[in-house]
């Protein structure tokens, strides 16, 4: 075995062996040409060869790319930079696809590529392809036509001839207004031809068509949507040469900040990483440092899973690089950016020191304050029950929450899209995707989760008071994360207190007729009430509830939470939703003797 260093890289190479398993993906990408040294932007954040970023989100869509920006985000590290949001709903009329391009949006890609010339930052673009024919009905572009690989070929490469400075070009096949025929459907030319029989041909065709106009760039493509089998048999037959794969954390959920499902407990991120680098071909890895903010109430406070999620990456041979998915606000920086910075950089940093850093411009009293709160903010998101449903909002995370709910028999919203992952992956990972009925335990456990969660967020609020009290130049700074957390955590109790209400409701209907019985579900239920009071604040509506309990539990029950008087939702569902409720046939209460 030969040790090499390598721009600051150990590099083992054994003469002997199988160099194309060993060799470092820093020395790829080097022979073939990438470098980000000039005007300071830093050639190895974190370690990696790439750290891409968005500016703006698209939720904030505050996307001038003017001077200020792009060294705010150029500060955390990044060294390479999306051209547009690039978000489904196209926020800002931003570019999704390439027929997007029309005069006006050309002159804003020419704009940005000049403001990131003239700061050191490379470019990529992100496009759909190929975009569908149509929504309503869904008419795909079918990548086997022939005037479909025409069109391409002749977009792509007058993108590319037009802009002779963009670096690469990432690609999604689904989604992003892209998708892919079914071999089950009703396509003449794909009926009956699995994916991983239609997928290769086009991505090399692109690839070709960007090494004709420009050779040694790279085609980075996304396999959004796709079965983690579809993938595989994709990049076991894809050409390699100048191709990139760009990665979730995660081959079961969307891109979160945190490790669920994620990294060396995933094995389909390993399996495809390795595949990837067995096959010469770089990984980005994706991630969100803020979850979507502001989307949802929870906001970026949690820098330990920031600091988890960046070396979950580092760990993977063959990961070149990490791409931010929903881009950086620069109005909106909060810790976790913070965190960010400090990690790449000094990524082999111990955990301890990066947080010190972060928390000392809170001043030396609040500062250890701080650190704790975060923990505990870390910890309540990590206990958040990610994978009861994919629709996370209307669990408590909605910003329009204010602690109060309904009297009504209780729903968990739950969804699926007719694509390879939802239809494979997906429902592994969550527990409902397409259900009306759902077992009272899996309402329970939600609801205890919940409580967990919130709980966790209250022991942080109490760190942020101490930090508030302990005196700090930042103390306004210190108010609002308080305010967000302590938001969020009667939100998600509140949730949970609707659910454990309707389950002891049900309880007390079953065993009415059993005074022993019915007295335990009472008292039960009149601590749950108590406890909703002390949530809500003692307003009015659920003091009254509890006032109303007290005088009467039978008759109260009667009246709330009972599935045989619950009012009727008119409202209708998109097709890919449906609202799951308690299916009280699945669980029957023992008789007793």
């Amino acid at each position: 075995m030969i040790k090499l260093n390598f721009r600051g890289m150990t590099v083992r190479w054994n003469p002997w062996g199988r160099l194309a398993l060993i060799l470092p993906f820093a020395l790829l990408t080097a022979v073939e040409g990438f470098s980000s040294e000039a005007a300071g932007a830093n050639p190895n954040p974190g370690g990696f060869t790439y750290f891409v970023g968005v500016v703006g989100n698209p939720s904030v869509t505050d996307i001038s790319w003017s001077d200020e920006q792009l060294e705010q985000i150029k500060a955390l590290g990044v060294n390479m930079v999306q051209l547009s949001i690039a978000w489904g709903n196209k926020p800002a009329n931003e570019v999704l696809n390439l027929e997007d391009l029309d005069a006006e949006q050309r002159a804003k890609f020419a704009f940005r590529i000049k403001q990131a010339k003239k700061h050191g930052l490379k470019t990529i673009a992100q496009f759909g392809i190929p975009r569908l024919i149509s929504f309503s009905p869904l008419r795909p572009a079918c990548v086997l036509d022939p005037a479909v690989q025409k069109k391409y070929q002749d977009l792509l490469g007058d993108f590319m001839k037009s802009f002779p400075e963009v670096d690469d070009v990432l690609v999604y096949t689904f989604d992003q207004q892209a998708w892919l025929c079914s071999e089950f459907g009703p396509c003449p030319r794909c009926s009956g031809v699995p994916l991983d029989e239609r997928v290769p041909g086009f991505l090399n065709m692109l690839n070709e068509t960007m090494q004709k106009c420009r050779p040694n760039t790279r085609l980075w493509w996304k396999p959004w949507e796709l079965s983690k089998g579809q993938v595989v048999a994709i990049l076991d037959k894809v050409n390699p040469a100048h191709l990139g794969l760009v990665l979730n954390p995660s081959t079961s959920n969307e891109v979160y900040p945190f490790n669920e499902r994620a990294f060396k407990s995933d094995l389909g991120v390993k399996r495809l990483v390795r595949m990837s680098f067995e096959r010469h071909i770089p990984v980005l890895g994706e991630f969100d440092h803020t979850l979507y903010k502001p989307l949802y109430m929870m906001e970026d406070f949690f820098p330990r899973l920031i600091h988890e999620q960046m070396v979950g990456w580092k760990e993977m041979q063959g990961v070149v690089g990490v791409k931010e998915y929903y881009g950086f606000a620069p109005s909106t920086f909060s810790v976790n950016a913070a965190m960010l910075k400090a990690w790449m950089k000094s990524p082999d940093a111990p955990l301890d020191k990066l947080l010190a850093e972060i928390a000392a411009p809170y001043g030396p009293q609040a500062a250890p304050f701080m650190a704790q709160a975060w923990e505990y903010v870390s910890q309540h998101v990590e206990s958040y029950p990610w994978d009861v449903t994919y629709l996370i909002g209307p669990l408590g995370l909605d910003r329009h929450w204010d602690g109060a709910h309904d009297w009504e028999p209780p729903t968990i919203p739950n969804a699926t899209w007719d694509t390879p992952i939802w239809k494979a992956n997906r429902r592994a990972n969550f527990m409902l995707t397409q259900d009306g009925l759902a077992h009272p335990w899996l309402f329970e456990d939600a609801a205890l989760r919940l409580e967990d969660s919130a709980a966790l967020a209250f022991k942080a609020v109490d760190y942020y008071d101490q930090a508030i009290k302990a005196g700090s130049g930042k103390v306004e700074d210190i108010r609002t994360q308080r305010g967000i957390v302590w938001k969020t955590a009667r939100s998600l109790r509140a949730k949970a207190l609707h659910f454990l209400e309707a389950l002891a409701a049900q309880d007390g209907r079953t065993v009415q007729n059993d005074a022993q019985q019915f007295a335990v579900v009472v008292k039960r239920l009149e601590n749950l009430l108590q406890k909703d009071v002390q949530n809500q604040a003692g307003q009015a509506a659920v003091t009254q509830k509890l006032a109303e309990f007290q005088r009467d539990p039978k008759a109260w029950m009667g009246a709330n939470f009972n599935p045989e008087r619950a009012k009727a939702n008119p409202a209708k569902l998109p097709e890919h939703e449906t609202r799951a409720v308690i299916d009280w046939s699945k669980w029957v209460a023992p008789r007793r003797d």
